[in-house]
């Protein structure tokens, strides 16, 4: 585990701010966090929290930057499928039922499909071979991979170029942002699944969005939707923080219209 000190330092470079920046946002002198960060000075558990806090740190860099301090861990790391997540699968699956008759699912921060409502569910088993759709023992479907592989999603969308250059790009600023070995991981499986030609440039400003606009080939018809994004701003759980809520909904009347007549 790197100590404490060279992981602020770190955590600091990748937001781009200078140890004054940081210092004036955390109200203590630069000297003090240039102390901190070449192992000069021990900081207090109080002071990594604010600095943290400060630095709009997710909780899992939270945890770590307390326990690089010899500190125990601020937020727990639950299971979904625990007990103690009852209520948070409530809330989940209410969220979900409450879109019906709109597609709407659950993954977790690498992407991987936890929970769906009935629409769907429905509409991939319309789009995917049963083989794909129940995935393999014990390993979950990874919804990234699908909409890259040309056995499953991937010849279905119509726009699958445009897709898929997006997903990787916003996948990429992750793995710059934070960091983490299983984003890295995961965007490496993509690039290996032949993407886009010059998927790093977006083809116009509207690429890189808030929504996301999708157009599936199914059968003759086309099915236009958009998607948004959403997570718990509350949270005081990590696995909690890190779900992924995403919502579809129709971008015209004909794909409106689909999922209106096949909500039953």
């Amino acid at each position: 585990m790197p100590a404490v000190g060279q992981l602020l330092s770190e955590y600091r470079k990748r937001q781009h701010i200078s140890q004054m920046d940081l210092a004036l946002l955390a109200d203590v002198s630069s000297r003090h966090i240039s102390f901190i960060e070449t192992g000069r000075s021990n900081p207090s558990r109080a002071m990594l929290l604010r600095l943290a806090e400060v630095l709009g740190l997710p909780h899992r860099d939270c945890n770590l930057l307390l326990n690089s301090g010899g500190f125990s861990a601020a937020y727990s790391e639950l299971d979904l499928d625990c007990q103690q997540m009852q209520e948070v699968r409530n809330a989940l699956q209410m969220i979900l039922d409450n879109h019906n008759p709109f597609p709407a699912l659950v993954m977790d921060s690498q992407y991987n499909l936890l929970m769906a409502n009935s629409t769907q569910q429905r509409f991939m088993s319309q789009l995917l071979p049963a083989n794909q759709l129940n995935g393999q023992k014990n390993t979950p479907l990874n919804i990234l991979e699908i909409v890259f592989d040309q056995q499953a999603m991937r010849p279905l969308i119509a726009n699958w170029d445009s897709v898929a250059s997006h997903l990787l790009r916003r996948l990429r600023r992750q793995v710059l942002a934070y960091g983490r070995q299983e984003h890295a991981a995961l965007f490496e499986r993509l690039l290996n699944m032949q993407p886009p030609a010059d998927w790093q440039v977006p083809e116009n400003n509207q690429d890189d969005g808030p929504m996301l606009t999708v157009d599936f080939k199914l059968g003759d018809v086309t099915l236009s939707v958009f998607s948004t994004l959403s997570q718990f701003g509350s949270a005081l759980d990590i696995g909690v923080e890190e779900i992924l809520i995403e919502s579809y909904f129709p971008a015209d009347e004909t794909s409106r219209q689909f999922f209106l007549h096949t909500d039953n």
